[in-house]
């Protein structure tokens, strides 16, 4: 009589069934590990976006805002980043008329207090709607933001050197708002 080793029918199933329950814990719990590691890289990127245009500012590239009334806005297209991210952390490309570094004045015009705000939003729908740099934190990066993160401008356009425009009002920097509405200088790759 020959010994027979080998699983019944009833064992198998048992360890697919198994198996399957594992997988069903294990892949949620991946796929959120890499989504907070996506956006706690965009955070980073967003962060490095302010912090380039802060250099920026002090080395006079862009104008820095005089008044309470003013307002600088950067859109990402031009801004050099050392490592040179074209692409967001969820592989989408930035769209340049909803992602900029926007710079207000909190102080006089003696003693200014610059104040860096960002909005970003990329091909796959990922969002920062615009705020400061040091309030971003996961819970703040949306998907499908039906608001946008436009800033009640037609869209974020201007030229490279920079271009003159009043804003009515930016969504983002309402506790700043002045009461005749912003005198915004845009740079930008994205003409009007």
């Amino acid at each position: 009589m020959k010994n027979k080793k080998g699983f019944t029918l009833i064992e198998l199933l048992a360890v697919i069934v198994i198996l399957a329950i594992l997988l069903g814990i294990a892949i949620p719990k991946v796929t959120q590990y890499i989504t907070n590691f996506r956006k706690d890289s965009l955070i980073g990127t967003a962060r490095e976006y302010v912090t380039s245009v802060r250099h920026d500012i002090t080395d006079e590239i862009y104008d820095a805002p005089i008044g309470t009334d003013e307002v600088v806005i950067v859109s990402l297209d031009l801004i050099q980043l050392e490592k040179g991210k074209k692409k967001s952390p969820f592989n989408g490309t930035w769209l340049p008329y909803y992602s900029y570094v926007a710079v207000i004045n909190t102080g006089t015009d003696e003693t200014p207090d610059y104040k860096y705000f960002v909005a970003i939003k990329d091909s796959k729908r990922y969002t920062i709607t615009l705020m400061s740099d040091e309030d971003i934190t996961r819970n703040s990066i949306v998907r499908n933001n039906i608001q946008g993160t436009k800033a009640e401008i037609t869209s974020v356009c201007g030229s490279p050197d920079g271009e003159y425009m009043v804003i009515d009002k930016i969504i983002g920097l309402e506790q700043y708002q002045p009461i005749h509405g912003w005198n915004a200088t845009i740079y930008s790759s994205q003409s009007c």
